[in-house]
């Protein structure tokens, strides 16, 4: 079964009210999620896999934040926390980065963080699956199915490091 189709069924399964919305351009990446849909930076979450004291969480942030390394570190104990390489990616969710979707059991099963920036969003997009995919989705629906721990993990990007 092909990323989408998980989604699909993740989203059935769990009668999570979401929709997911196909693109002709690529999505991958946050910028490219905005041009193609006109949703802010900060309204398309992204979801990273990252590797603390050996273990893999699902951090779930806004786009126009990065993750707080020490603020992971504080969070889970570990003294060594790090973004997953490319080939971790890919085993522990199944797909490559830029296509990783919060909803999926891959991630459900993980321990998931959200960044309380992310709360009173209302709707945003998330990653769909596919370069070519993303799901409309309201953060108390991901909240909701995930049940993340809701935490200070992300800080504001400066214009250089976009």
């Amino acid at each position: 079964m092909g990323a989408v189709s998980r989604i699909k069924e993740f989203i059935r399964k769990h009668g999570v009210r979401a929709e997911i919305i196909e693109f002709q351009e690529t999505v991958e990446s946050v910028d490219s999620a905005s041009r193609a849909s006109g949703y802010s930076a900060g309204r398309i979450l992204k979801t990273l896999i990252v590797i603390a004291g050996g273990v893999p969480y699902a951090v779930i942030l806004p786009g126009d934040r990065r993750l707080d390394l020490k603020s992971m570190a504080k969070l889970t104990g570990a003294d060594e926390v790090r973004l997953a390489k490319r080939s971790e990616v890919a085993s522990i969710t199944g797909v490559k980065p830029g296509e990783v979707s919060p909803l999926t059991e891959e991630i459900k099963k993980l321990n998931v963080v959200v960044d309380e920036s992310a709360l009173n969003k209302g709707e945003v997009l998330v990653g769909g699956g596919s370069l070519h995919h993303l799901v409309r989705v309201d953060v108390d629906e991901l909240l909701r199915v995930l049940e993340p721990r809701v935490a200070p993990v992300g800080k504001v990007m400066s214009e250089h490091t976009r």
